[in-house]
């Protein structure tokens, strides 16, 4: 006996997008469900667009306007805008639908905030705190292994930046791999994790 397969639930932001564990949490939470649940397809970002949210292409999210660059994209956007949407710091859904060069499509999810919009003084303190402990919040929020050496030690600076790969699971039963590329400085937060695909047991 089979079952019709459940459509996918919108996002939700559960957190105010702040420049915290929050934030962080919101950005990871919405990776498994636009990355990690479900396969790409053409009808996904309908499906999961969170409220007050809207779809556009790349190219009127880059550009402001529709010049058929970016035909098989669809960006999860708060403002409709890139500049817009990284100065209020939203986080941005960016798939690239499924093509014949590319059956499985793509999917990331991107997040910059200043810490000056949620903490006027905080930024050296949360820096470092978001720096070192990002590893063991993706592991625990994705349910995901480690494939990239780890960092040995934390050293206090002015900005921390690292590109690891993960293993999860995705899709209900199989296993995907990811790349969490992060910097944290004087400024805040930049955050990208983008999906590279399922990945043998």
């Amino acid at each position: 006996m089979t079952f019709p397969a459940a459509p996918a639930e919108r996002i939700v932001f559960k957190y105010e997008n702040a420049a915290d564990l929050r934030g962080l949490v919101n950005v990871l939470t919405a990776f498994r469900a636009a990355c990690l649940a479900e396969p790409v397809t053409s009808g996904l970002p309908t499906q999961l667009v969170p409220d007050g949210y809207r779809i556009v292409t790349r190219a009127v999210h880059m550009w402001g306007k529709e010049d058929g660059s970016f035909p098989d994209t669809a960006i999860l956007s708060k403002t409709g805008e890139e500049d817009s949407d990284v100065a209020g710091g939203y986080p941005i859904i960016d798939f690239t639908l499924p093509t014949a060069k590319l059956p499985d499509g793509a999917c990331s999810v991107s997040w910059k905030r200043r810490w000056r919009q949620d903490y006027p003084d905080g930024a050296s303190r949360l820096s470092l705190d978001m720096a070192a402990s990002l590893s063991a919040r993706v592991s625990y929020y994705l349910d995901a292994t480690l494939l990239s050496k780890p960092n040995d030690t934390f050293a206090v600076a002015d900005s921390y930046s690292d590109l690891t790969t993960w293993r999860t699971e995705c899709k209900a039963t199989r296993l995907c791999r990811f790349d969490v590329n992060a910097r944290f400085d004087q400024q805040g937060i930049d955050v990208t994790i983008m999906l590279r695909g399922e990945v043998e047991k």
